[in-house]
């Protein structure tokens, strides 16, 4: 990410994998933005040496702060609040809310049920199979970088770059 110039804006957290990028980032010169809703910025869970932290009033305010400041979306292995953010991101662009890259790591085959039930819900009429392009998925993290940039080439070509 520091390489190509791409700041990590991310939901603020000092545990877990949120905590590990966000050290690998600063580490290596980059500008870390955490985003935490109030309630969970304890000193325990809130990372204290970040290039800025956003502190919000709700979970909700959080995720419309971290997609307004958002130039695209990786989604990481994680638990139900992964799951709710991806949703949640990926519904909004269903719904020409924007129209920025999101890109799913799927380490160890972690999000392989979630394919199944996207495929499912397409071939039984719940989503399109147009929807299942809303999101691009490779299978390791260090790919996502390469996906995004080769996504914003793609784009740029179209003539579609747009935060929309």
């Amino acid at each position: 990410m520091v390489e190509e110039g791409i700041d990590l804006v991310y939901g603020g957290g000092s545990v877990g994998l949120m905590g590990v990028l966000a050290d690998a980032v600063l580490a290596g010169g980059g500008k870390v933005t955490g985003v935490i809703p109030g309630f969970l910025s304890t000193k325990e869970l809130a990372h204290e040496g970040l290039t800025r932290m956003v502190v919000t009033r709700s979970m909700h305010e959080r995720k419309q702060e971290m997609s307004r400041l958002a130039d695209a979306f990786a989604v990481l292995p994680g638990g139900f609040g992964t799951l709710d953010e991806f949703f949640e991101i990926l519904t909004w662009k269903q719904l020409g809310l924007h129209a920025r890259p999101i890109i799913v790591a799927n380490s160890g085959g972690w999000f392989d049920p979630l394919m199944n039930y996207c495929r499912r819900a397409a071939e039984l009429g719940a989503v399109t199979k147009g929807n299942l392009d809303l999101f691009t998925m490779v299978e390791r993290a260090d790919e996502v970088i390469d996906a995004l940039l080769r996504l914003r080439r793609e784009a740029k070509a179209r003539g579609r770059l747009s935060r929309t």
